[in-house]
């Protein structure tokens, strides 16, 4: 291999700020709890069939998924800066992070006539207002461990969590 070859990205491999860090598996640990509490939730919603009794499931993976997104900020606030191996497990983990989103938010939309039936949609739209708070929260508490000149990508990556969060919010609106 070429020296010249490795000019472009030399700075970036041996930058300070990018130093190896144990900190990686703490927020990818915590990314993958998020998930898997995600997952949960949605397939909570997903079997629901629209009786009472069945929101408590839902209500306690919701609860659940608040929890550990708080948990999750904290990890990462606490988490020293990312080398870039680190982010990119990082990426990784918050893509699989972002298809469960995605989909979680989907059933909870179709959901609605569901929660509308029982008067529980202001619930909802409320959880919905505090998930999505907590989530951007636990997006830039993350995105501030990703090294500087990756930190536009981290945002793009996360985007369509908070535009699931909007669609979400959106049919929940209580006018």
């Amino acid at each position: 291999m070429k020296l010249s070859t490795l000019l472009p990205v030399l700075p970036l491999l041996l930058s300070p700020t990018l130093a190896t860090t144990t900190d990686q598996p703490t927020i990818v640990s915590a990314l993958t709890t998020v998930n898997e509490t995600t997952t949960k939730l949605g397939t909570s919603v997903l079997t629901w069939h629209g009786g009472i009794l069945g929101t408590v499931p839902i209500l306690a993976e919701s609860t659940a998924l608040l929890i550990q997104v708080k948990q999750g900020t904290d990890a990462a606030s606490a988490s020293d800066p990312l080398d870039v191996p680190g982010t990119l497990a990082v990426a990784t983990a918050t893509g699989a992070l972002v298809k469960s989103v995605n989909a979680t938010l989907g059933a909870i939309v179709d959901a609605k006539g569901k929660f509308d039936r029982l008067l529980l949609s202001p619930l909802i739209a409320v959880n919905l207002g505090l998930q999505r708070r907590a989530t951007a929260e636990m997006s830039e508490a993350v995105i501030g461990k990703v090294p500087e000149q990756l930190r536009e990508l981290a945002r793009g990556l996360v985007a369509p969590i908070d535009q699931s969060f909007g669609v979400a919010v959106e049919a929940y609106r209580l006018l």
